[in-house]
């Protein structure tokens, strides 16, 4: 088996599929993790308003409700039915919201894939040596270094809105609470979606490092394609048999047209060819059906069931079944033998010549 530095091919179809089958797939958690914070950030923008009106009417009802009101099993079903049904109403959609775009970039990414054996456990990865050799691997420094580039990016943005806001947050002390309460939830959702904006440019950028190296890592060697070719191909005895196979396979099913033809040419025990002549649409005798061995046999016993004369002829049968396909007219060195089969074929049958 070739090392990595030797893998300078690309990866077969069948890799690609094994590898997909065991869940080892270009995929980036950055891009999920974006694509959650943009959905959670829109469903507050246009969710919010309407989440906050909810809860102020549910709050204006219970502090105008009367204190001396006694709270009974029905009255407090009924408090805690109301206040169900506004925070599902308010929390639900925004919920819903949320795992929507984390299944569409999920599913973006790697389209709809259940992969059984991503499932299983996987005994290695419980060796201590194994384990500490990804913490100081390649892959593991490049992912500290995304981590840290990520948290300055957000840090930088958050800081940048906070700074040229600072003013607008510094008068809201003097602001009553409706207005504190609209501005705070707007300023929530303009930060939400700078940084998901962000977060969405740096996913991208680690979705297409993961991609890199997930075709770095299917490369293949050429000893492997060699061998994954001989895999799939079989030893040279193994091809011949399939083969040999679809010939025979063949052949039966060119048997069907037997009962069609005028004359059967045999070599006496191993080759059968059934030919068939129409004078007004072929310009030759065609063959119509050929065979041997099981198959030769098969060819004479549906000539005598539909009583089709049986000619030997052990040259011209092994010459014929070496030269024309089935489906194809003889060749014109054969006319002339043929004009002679053909002749004593119509004297038996009684067929006019056309």
């Amino acid at each position: 088996m070739s090392d990595s530095g030797d893998k300078t091919e690309q990866p077969t179809d069948r890799r690609r599929t094994q590898a997909r089958q065991q869940g080892n797939i270009a995929r980036s958690v950055d891009v999920t993790a974006a694509t959650v914070l943009l959905a959670a950030a829109g469903g507050l923008y246009f969710i919010g308003p309407r989440c906050g009106e909810a809860f102020v009417q549910l709050l204006r009802r219970t502090l105008q409700s009367d204190p001396l009101l006694q709270l009974d099993r029905q009255s407090a079903v009924a408090l805690i039915w109301s206040i169900g049904i506004t925070v599902a109403g308010s929390v639900v959609p925004l919920m819903l919201l949320v795992m929507l775009g984390s299944f569409l970039a999920s599913v973006a990414q790697v389209g709809f894939l259940f992969s059984p054996e991503a499932l299983q456990p996987k005994w290695e990865r419980l060796n201590p040596l194994s384990g500490f050799q990804r913490l100081f691997s390649l892959q593991s420094a490049m992912r500290l270094v995304g981590s840290f580039i990520k948290i300055a990016a957000v840090a930088a943005v958050a800081y940048s809105y906070l700074a040229s806001h600072q003013d607008e947050f510094q008068s809201l002390a003097q602001q009553d609470l409706p207005i504190l309460l609209m501005t705070a939830g707007r300023s929530y959702c303009e930060l939400g979606f700078s940084l998901a904006i962000t977060l969405v440019s740096l996913a991208i950028l680690d979705y297409g490092y993961q991609w890199w190296q997930h075709e770095r890592d299917l490369r293949m060697s050429k000893q492997e394609i060699r061998e994954e070719s001989k895999e799939m191909d079989g030893n040279p005895q193994m091809r011949a048999r399939r083969k040999e196979a679809h010939r025979k396979l063949a052949e039966a099913r060119d048997v069907s047209q037997v009962p069609t033809a005028d004359a059967v040419i045999v070599n006496p025990v191993h080759i059968a060819i059934a030919i068939k002549y129409d004078a007004e649409k072929m310009p030759a005798p065609i063959v119509v059906a050929k065979g041997k061995g099981d198959v030769a046999e098969r060819i004479r016993e549906i000539a005598a069931q539909h009583k089709i004369p049986i000619i030997e002829r052990t040259a011209l049968a092994r010459s014929m079944y070496n030269l024309v396909k089935v489906g194809q007219p003889i060749p014109p060195d054969m006319y002339e033998v043929f004009v002679e089969i053909l002749a004593y074929v119509y004297r038996l049958t009684g067929k006019k010549v056309g």
